[in-house]
């Protein structure tokens, strides 16, 4: 298709907990349209709590409901097509998995595709996808595997150490199957009808064993721990056209061109700050004063992004390869992972974010139940912030909140000390564990590291802080030596579409 004729770009963002789609278009990168739905998509493992898998049909299908919302005359628009999500993550599938029409595979989720749900996985022809959330590695088996060949370091939950214990554990199961990938990649694949699966490096990088400065994987270390290195997909840089789409998809014309996929993190930092470049203000002082160096003032102000939605990260673009170490560091909280134009994100990552004050509401709802109370989610959310909004924190009551662990250090956990009867109330508890989490983050990456690299400013986005004003101000006190700017509405699929206009404006 013409980019000249059809100027519209869809950002698709197959997250952890829900999926959103968002079309932009025209020169001011307006947002035409934009939905996000949950997905449900989380199902049992078979080795218990220390699995994290979802059924990729699931997510597939609550695409398909977003897709179903856009009007049928700005799909016929569409011209390219960028996908990214979750990163980590890892599933397996056939080659006849992507053979059909995936319109069908929508319509087929009780058939070959689905999940069996009396355990038997022998007809599959995809596996579930293992999240980034998965602990089934643990330290005493990542340490005995071949030290990687790249300034990242091996986690659990990362796609090559995945397979690697599939391959130890399941040897059978894994070699059912002929491709891997995320599952952006497995939707790429599907829609343009690849043989083989393309990913990105931002992608490929966040599996482990990849060499980003050779654009390579660790053939040699992962053929010696008996895996099957056909599995893995092709890698490209961002940007690379990964094919076109071949079929109708839900009322998207065939010939559109379909983008590798991308990492979430890289999508919602790039949305923040190429939303910031292209912000109003400086088109304001332009058109007031002719002599404004608009360049100058962009160089002036180096900003950094924390993003909180399920998870947490704090992260700013590095263009300075020489940062970056030359081994991986696996103590280290703050990893160099590719971003866009040849340049790396410094990157906190913390696995602990949205999911840890989920966790504490559905602890919440628990106990209430053991009382016959039934309360919905969204009353105990606001109940929460209602009551804490206003509590200053407590100079005695200290929550730990990494619940989850951190890559860094998996072995840690949470923990709550300085318990008294005067700080025991449900405001100051809450008004703890979001303190927490910025402590836990900030202690990752603190305000010294951010001015020791020029950066002063710092922009917050992600569904929990446009939701919970409590975590805005903690953001506020932690990160207060800086320039704080909120009510930014940028997330990944809005990324991921900006970047496919800017592709699309470059084949002009």
């Amino acid at each position: 298709m013409d980019c000249k004729e059809n100027k519209l770009c869809l950002g698709i963002d197959l997250g952890t907990t829900s999926v959103k789609t968002c079309l932009i278009g025209g020169d001011n990168i307006e947002i035409l349209h934009s939905i996000s739905k949950p997905s449900h998509a989380d199902i049992q493992s078979d080795i218990g709590t220390k699995g994290s898998e979802q059924d990729p049909i699931i997510i597939l299908k609550t695409l398909k409901q977003c897709l179903e919302s856009i009007p049928a005359a700005q799909k016929q628009l569409i011209n390219t097509i960028c996908i990214t999500g979750q990163m980590h993550g890892v599933m397996l599938w056939s080659e006849k998995a992507v053979k059909q029409k995936f319109d069908t595979l929508f319509d087929d989720i009780e058939g070959d595709f689905s999940r069996n749900l009396e355990g038997d996985n022998s007809s599959k022809e995809t596996s579930n996808l293992y999240t980034w959330q998965d602990q089934r590695c643990s330290s005493e088996f990542l340490s005995s595997l071949p030290k990687p060949d790249s300034h990242l370091p091996l986690s659990t939950g990362y796609g090559c150490a995945t397979m690697l214990w599939l391959s130890k554990h399941c040897p059978d199961f894994l070699c059912r199957f002929v491709n891997s990938g995320t599952v952006m990649d497995f939707l790429v694949a599907g829609l343009c009808g690849l043989d083989k699966p393309i990913t990105s490096v931002q992608l490929a990088a966040s599996w482990g064993y990849f060499n980003t400065r050779e654009m390579s994987w660790n053939f040699s270390q992962l053929t010696e721990c008996g895996l099957h290195v056909d599995l893995l997909p092709y890698v490209v840089c961002p940007g690379h056209k990964a094919g076109t789409l071949q079929h109708d998809w839900c009322g998207i014309s065939p010939g559109v061109t379909v983008l590798a996929a991308l990492g979430d993190v890289q999508c919602a930092v790039y949305s923040v700050l190429k939303s910031q470049q292209d912000a109003g203000w400086f088109k304001f002082w332009l058109s007031i004063d002719s002599s404004y160096n608009l360049q100058e003032k962009l160089n002036s102000v180096k900003s950094s992004v924390i993003n909180i939605s399920t998870s947490c990260q704090l992260a700013f673009p590095v263009r300075n390869e020489e940062l970056l170490p030359l081994t991986a560091d696996t103590k280290c909280p703050v990893q160099y992972f590719p971003y866009f134009e040849d340049s790396y994100l410094a990157i906190a990552a913390s696995l602990n974010g949205g999911n840890v004050l989920a966790s504490f509401v559905f602890m919440l709802k628990g106990w209430m139940k053991c009382f016959g109370c039934n309360i919905e989610d969204d009353k105990v959310w606001d109940t929460l912030i209602d009551l804490s909004i206003n509590k200053t924190n407590s100079e005695t009551l200290k929550v730990t909140p990494t619940l989850f662990g951190e890559r860094h250090n998996p072995q840690v956990a949470a923990s709550v000390t300085g318990i008294s009867a005067d700080n025991l109330d449900l405001g100051t508890l809450f008004r703890s564990v979001c303190c927490g989490l910025l402590d836990n983050v900030s202690n990752m990456m603190p305000v010294s590291f951010l001015e020791k690299n020029g950066i002063n400013k710092l922009i917050g986005s992600g569904s929990l802080l446009s939701r919970n004003e409590v975590m805005r101000q903690e953001v506020l006190k932690h990160y207060g030596k800086l320039k704080v700017e909120f009510g930014n509405s940028c997330d990944s699929a809005t990324g991921a579409a900006m970047y496919a206009l800017k592709y699309c404006r470059e084949q002009k």
